[in-house]
């Protein structure tokens, strides 16, 4: 993200997980998961956990969160020593780009955490060659930014 003093990094383990969920099919579903750090302190944060959550409902085009389900995760992962920091979910699009919807989710997610973070992490994984396919943005409660890939000096 422009002028953050800090770095997001994902484990090789978070990537094979959403990877695995491209949607390739014409009849594939959008699937959702969180994501999870040990680590919120540092100037780089590591998102080391990729979870898959069971969708209320799912369809090519739209995923619905089962939100028991997803607190329940993140009690059970919070004892664990981890963090959710964000979401994740796949688009059928080369290059995604979050809906209407998507925003809503971002913003409610990033409100309800507002006191343990200063932005959540909303990842979509689309249908293009990783890592292109994978895109990043942080949403603060007020505004979605979109990230960029650190270049090779700032890695």
């Amino acid at each position: 993200m422009a002028d953050a003093s800090w770095l997001l990094r994902f484990s090789p383990a978070v990537l094979s997980v959403m990877t695995q969920y491209v949607q390739r099919g014409l009849w594939s579903r959008e699937t959702v998961g969180q994501l999870y750090t040990k680590d919120l302190t540092s100037p780089v944060v590591i998102v080391e956990r990729a979870t898959v959550l069971a969708p209320s409902w799912a369809s090519r085009f739209q995923v619905r969160i089962d939100n028991h389900q997803a607190m329940a995760e993140r009690k059970a992962q919070f004892t664990e020593g981890y963090h959710c920091v964000g979401l994740w979910h796949t688009h059928p699009e080369s290059w995604p780009t979050p809906s209407g919807l998507d925003r809503n989710l971002a913003r409610d997610y990033a409100l309800a955490a507002r006191p343990q973070l200063a932005g959540l992490v909303f990842a979509i994984l689309g249908t293009t060659s990783f890592p292109d396919g994978l895109r990043v943005w942080i949403d603060d409660g007020m505004l979605l930014h979109e990230t960029h890939r650190a270049s090779e000096h700032q890695r």
